[in-house]
């Protein structure tokens, strides 16, 4: 049996989410079908699963925001699939299928959001307490969306996002990677480089 209530519920979510995305994404060169896509949010159904209603209920969270399988890139430029899922309180990082939980990231921890300005599917959340991590996904401009809406709702700030295409972050204490986006004639293509601290 439909629940039209629920529907309507959904709906008038995911509009309001598309809505603050076209406020919020300024001089980011998007691709035509990102303005036609909408926002389904909690795509691996976690909200279901008891042991991660049971994890975030112990961290003092409400409800699951968002949720997908994301690219996690690591120091050496290697990717590994994880869930991510974003609550009103937190970032997690899951091992896939199991739901082992791998990190969380208190909203609060966070200092900004970079990603360049051209149409690709890399995002960074930097962490200055942590370290930065750098994340591909075809779902970027709704984790970001997603991620603003609730640092806003908890921080009571805006979160900021610095678009460049030169973006510089941390993988340790002691160093930090260069990633460059470039546009080239087949579409946009990155670079990471290995940089120190001094």
């Amino acid at each position: 049996m439909i629940d039209h209530d629920e529907l309507e519920t959904k709906k008038q979510d995911h509009q309001f989410l598309n809505d603050r995305l076209r406020q919020r994404w300024g001089s980011k060169a998007r691709r035509r079908s990102s303005d036609l896509k909408t926002f389904v949010s909690d795509r691996l159904n976690l909200q279901e699963n008891p042991k991660i209603a049971l994890m975030i209920a112990k961290n003092g969270e409400n409800s699951i925001m968002f949720s997908d399988v994301v690219n996690k890139v690591n120091r050496r430029g290697k990717t590994k699939d994880l869930w991510m899922m974003i609550t009103d309180g937190a970032v997690y990082l899951l091992e896939p299928h199991s739901g082992k939980l791998q990190h969380r990231t208190p909203l609060a921890n966070i200092s900004h959001i970079s990603a360049s300005q051209l149409p690709d599917n890399f995002f960074i959340i930097h962490v200055p307490s942590e370290q930065d991590r750098l994340f591909v996904s075809g779902r970027k401009t709704e984790v970001v969306t997603v991620l603003r809406i609730a640092y806003f709702d908890s921080q009571k700030q805006e979160l900021n996002i610095a678009l460049q295409n030169i973006i510089d972050y941390r993988v340790d204490r002691d160093q930090v990677r260069r990633v460059v986006f470039y546009q080239g004639e087949d579409g946009v293509y990155t670079k990471l480089f290995a940089r120190r601290y001094k």
